[in-house]
């Protein structure tokens, strides 16, 4: 039986073989011709085949069993699924080093594709792009606005902000202090909008389970941004001021490492109940084949870049490459997109670019599983959005520090779109910005 991963692989390799079967059978149906009289051609050497070269610059190590690590199982995917691709990777660049890098590379060696995989090599991108016309460069996470006059960039994603409202709703389902806390890397819109999206998630799970006042006493605790997206120390002591000082429960993050899982786990052998979740890998997975199983573990937002790089090496690799904006969501890569019913959903298993990593359903209440499940179903078919108002919040700066007083984000009945979301720079107003 050919699993759904392999499935998805087929479907990408698909686009290349139709293109280079066609491209085969034009010449083979031609009939031969030869002068008569004259002796057939001798047998010539067989063509080199077409071979495209790839390079992944990576901002952090791909140990960090987080974003960097993700995006590695994404390159090895499409390396072991096409015979046609040679890959190469540079790990741990800094986002002041990323031009020189890629420069240097691209100098040495002949590169048909570069895959610049943080939001801060944006810059690095726009100036090498034009002086590198014949490659073709893949830019994750940074807005396609930014690239909009150079043909040869593409920009990707893989979004998550359903999968941390479907996060939150867990977080106000098993907090028994009613605070739930953040830690993020930057607060840039990317990661703000992952904020806002936990928040309302945390508010409407606690709501559903009857906890915190139906979830108006729930608080949202946000700290300072780490300023780096692997920093797993600082990561851990942010992560212990939320637990010890504010008597967090609950604790969600963007940082590419295991710590403030680690942590959370931590408390338990304390103890004390704290809960936190996978981050762009299949973290929960990752303990288990250490032989730990983790109490603290509640669920995850979990990213799966090799149907979205096979995606795009196909479609390059057939000669049909074009300039595209790739936002994938719950629901795409994935054979079937329609929502199931909820007994039949497939919340918490390995599904299309973007999934939820396993629920833990000792910790989570059943009413709220199921509505978890309800709404990644109908999320999956964008019949719901966590975006849709009223929705209260407040400006902030790049630091955190609150702007304005709250009021009125998004209408009643109104929901948010692309561009709203990609400039999101205000917090929900249930969440206390620890930077004021």
């Amino acid at each position: 039986m050919v699993s759904r991963r392999q499935f998805l692989g087929l479907v990408a390799a698909g686009a290349a073989g139709l293109a280079l079967g066609l491209a085969a059978g034009t010449l083979l149906s031609q009939p031969a011709r030869r002068e008569e009289g004259k002796p057939a051609p001798a047998a010539q050497p067989a063509a080199e085949k077409r071979r495209i070269r790839a390079l992944w610059i990576y901002v952090g190590p791909i140990g960090d069993i987080g974003w960097t690590h993700a995006h590695d199982l994404g390159r090895r995917f499409v390396e072991q699924l096409f015979p046609w691709l040679e890959t190469a990777y540079v790990e741990n660049v800094s986002e002041e080093q990323a031009k020189a890098v890629i420069e240097s590379h691209l100098t040495a060696e002949r590169y048909d594709a570069v895959f610049a995989t943080s939001y801060g090599f944006m810059y690095a991108v726009k100036e090498l792009a034009p002086d590198f016309p014949e490659v073709k460069f893949y830019h994750c996470s940074g807005p396609w606005e930014e690239f909009k006059d150079l043909q040869n960039v593409v920009t990707y994603f893989a979004e998550f902000y359903q999968l941390y409202y479907l996060n939150g709703l867990a977080a106000g389902a098993v907090t028994e202090t009613c605070r739930v806390g953040y830690v993020p890397a930057f607060l840039i819109p990317e990661v703000v909008r992952h904020i806002n999206a936990f928040a309302i998630g945390a508010v409407e799970g606690a709501r559903a389970a009857g906890k915190c006042g139906n979830g108006e006493k729930l608080e949202i605790y946000v700290t300072p941004p780490l300023n780096a997206w692997f920093a797993p120390d600082k990561a851990r002591n942010y992560a212990a001021m939320l637990v010890d000082r504010y008597d967090v429960d609950v604790i969600s993050f963007t940082e590419d490492s295991t710590a403030i899982l680690e942590l959370a786990e931590s408390y338990w052998e304390q103890g004390k109940k704290v809960y936190s979740f996978s981050h762009y890998s299949n973290m929960y997975e990752y303990f288990l084949r250490q032989g730990r199983r983790l109490r603290s573990h509640l669920t995850g937002q979990v990213a799966d870049w090799g149907p979205i790089y096979a995606y795009l090496l196909a479609k390059l690799y057939a000669g049909y490459y074009e300039k595209e904006d790739v936002w994938a969501r719950l629901g795409d890569f994935t054979p079937i997109r329609w929502a199931r019913p909820p007994e039949q959903s497939r919340a918490g298993e390995r599904e299309g670019a973007v999934y939820l990593a396993p629920l833990n359903e000792e910790a989570i209440p059943p009413k709220v599983l199921s509505l978890i499940r309800a709404r990644y179903e109908e999320m999956r078919e964008l019949l719901f959005e966590p975006f849709t108002g009223p929705i209260r919040g407040y400006a902030i700066d790049a630091k955190g520090r609150p702007q304005e007083e709250p009021k009125l984000k998004v209408a009643p009945g109104r929901r948010l779109g692309r561009n709203e979301l990609w400039t999101m720079m205000w917090f929900h107003e249930k969440i206390i910005s620890l930077s004021a």
